[in-house]
């Protein structure tokens, strides 16, 4: 019986499949040899994909090289970081004087007024008048008194106007305390000649005057300074409710 085929040469390039050497054939008249057949059979390697994980771990590579540089960009800065801006401190600080502890409220705002504003609000009346009396010190030692009014209108639109309106020269304004004399002070009679200030909030109207008894020689300096409390002044609104 004749033995299984075996296989010559290297596998990696290719291998020769050889037949068995067999026994002499004869038929009458003819004789037949035994031959070798040699066949050429190429063995390969299988092909191998790439490992699923091959993209995944190269990405994950590359982001870790980038935030690499991104630390080192940043732990390599000489500048100083940055400064997150703060609101300025307040110049002036405030004290309440004991006879407005209590803020003077008025449902009538005509009665407290004079001047074309007293005019205005016959027309649009106002729906409050709320008052009060603040003291505070300079640099330069002076004692300042600050009439702090809120006048509250029907709506902003109104509120505007008659902000519009006192914000301009000789057109009146609403009393102070001491104007009223519900508030003494030594040597002050009314507000209105020092620094004056106003703004607008929602439907309020706030106005804000200040004065000194001990007043500067020069008298655009003294103005100027107690415009500047009286511009501070103004955040004290919120305290008036």
């Amino acid at each position: 019986m004749a033995g299984p085929a075996r296989m010559s040469g290297p596998a990696s390039t290719g291998a020769v499949l050889t037949s068995p050497r067999m026994a002499p054939v004869s038929a009458p008249g003819l004789t037949l040899e035994p031959t070798t057949v040699t066949l050429p059979v190429t063995l390969t390697e299988p092909v191998r994909g790439k490992p699923k994980w091959v993209l995944p771990v190269a990405a994950l590579l590359v982001a870790a090289v980038v935030a690499a540089f991104v630390v080192w960009l940043i732990s390599g800065n000489d500048d100083p970081p940055p400064v997150t801006p703060t609101a300025p401190a307040n110049e002036y600080l405030f004290q309440r004087m004991g006879e407005t502890v209590e803020p003077v409220r008025d449902s009538d705002c005509v009665e407290h007024a004079y001047g074309q504003v007293k005019q205005f609000l016959i027309a649009n009346p106002c729906r409050q008048l709320t008052r009060a009396v603040f003291l505070t010190a300079t640099d330069s030692g002076r004692t300042v008194y600050t009439s702090l009014a809120v006048v509250r209108m029907p709506d902003r639109s109104t509120a505007e106007k008659l902000e519009l309106l006192v914000r301009q020269d000789q057109t009146g304004s609403v009393n102070d305390l001491l104007r009223e004399k519900k508030v003494t002070v030594p040597g002050l009679d009314r507000l209105s000649r020092g620094g004056f200030s106003a703004m607008t909030l929602d439907r309020d109207v706030v106005i804000a005057e200040s004065d000194s008894a001990d007043r500067d020689e020069d008298p655009a300096a003294h103005k100027a300074e107690m415009k500047r409390v009286s511009v501070e002044a103004l955040r004290l609104a919120k305290e008036l409710g």
